[in-house]
């Protein structure tokens, strides 16, 4: 009998199927305004709610409490652009996972405190018959590791460096790379039309998950509310409640949570 024994990191293949389609998101520009200061690290802004009444980072407070560096990179790191992303956010993301969850019978709706769970392995056993007399078993190991996948998301909105608006509308837009990861994400600044007139209207700022992409089309694209909050170690810009986190790849990454072990 021969064996064959085959790893598979479901991370890596998941993150190449990432995303496929775009979001833009509805609602207005964010208006013009002068920067606002702020007493305080970017921790100390999520986590002060008389900064921001009508909107909460009450998530996000929670995985900083949860994700290993993530409260040091918001309160102790110097230098550091943060966009935003609301509990409202949060909410689309995951109402989308458990609508196709739901729909395809796979198991409970999810919650952040799900994805947090220890890395696992399961391995699977495929007996193949060559012949009356002779079989080949093949042994593939997969690893799961969720926390890390959620992690990796969150930091595409964690950049090293201060970019404030102005500085992004000097170029137009630019690439950046993302905190930890190093995955580039695009940051870009205009304004939009005003009375038939083109990049004479209201200042626009977007982030934007290009999927290492040139082709505009499938580039998704999360909208700036509001923008330079300017924290003592820190820029931060809220994103709109349009915007869902993880740039649509939540359905992608996690759908099939807790069905590792079952046959596909």
């Amino acid at each position: 009998m021969r064996l064959f024994v085959f790893n598979v990191l479901v991370f890596g293949a998941l993150m190449l199927g990432w995303v496929s389609c775009q979001e833009y998101e509805s609602g207005t520009y964010p208006l013009e305004e002068s920067t606002v200061r702020y007493e305080g690290t970017l921790y100390d802004y999520l986590a002060d709610k008389a900064a921001h009444p009508d909107v909460t980072y009450d998530s996000l407070l929670f995985l900083a409490g949860r994700l290993p560096g993530l409260k040091d990179s918001l309160q102790k790191r110097k230098e550091v652009t943060l966009f935003a992303v609301t509990d409202q956010s949060f909410r689309l993301a995951f109402d989308g996972l458990n609508r196709y969850r739901e729909a395809y019978g796979k198991g409970k709706h999810l919650g952040l405190e799900d994805l947090l769970i220890e890395p696992f392995t399961v391995v699977d056993t495929i007996v193949h018959q060559v012949s009356t007399e002779d079989n080949d078993t093949i042994y593939i190991t997969r690893h799961y590791d969720y926390r890390h996948q959620l992690d990796s998301m969150l930091y595409c909105y964690l950049f090293d460096g201060r970019y404030s608006m102005e500085d992004v509308l000097n170029v137009g837009a630019t690439e950046v790379p993302c905190m930890s990861y190093g995955h580039l994400m695009r940051m870009e600044v205009g304004r939009g039309a005003a009375s038939g007139a083109e990049e004479v209207g209201t200042r626009y700022m977007r982030l934007i998950e290009t999927l290492d992409s040139k082709v505009t089309s499938t580039w998704v694209k999360a909208e700036v509310e509001s923008f330079d909050i300017m924290a003592n170690n820190g820029c931060v810009h809220v994103l709109s409640d349009g915007h869902e986190f993880g740039f649509n790849g939540m359905e992608q990454l996690f759908y099939n949570y807790g069905n590792e072990k079952t046959k596909k």
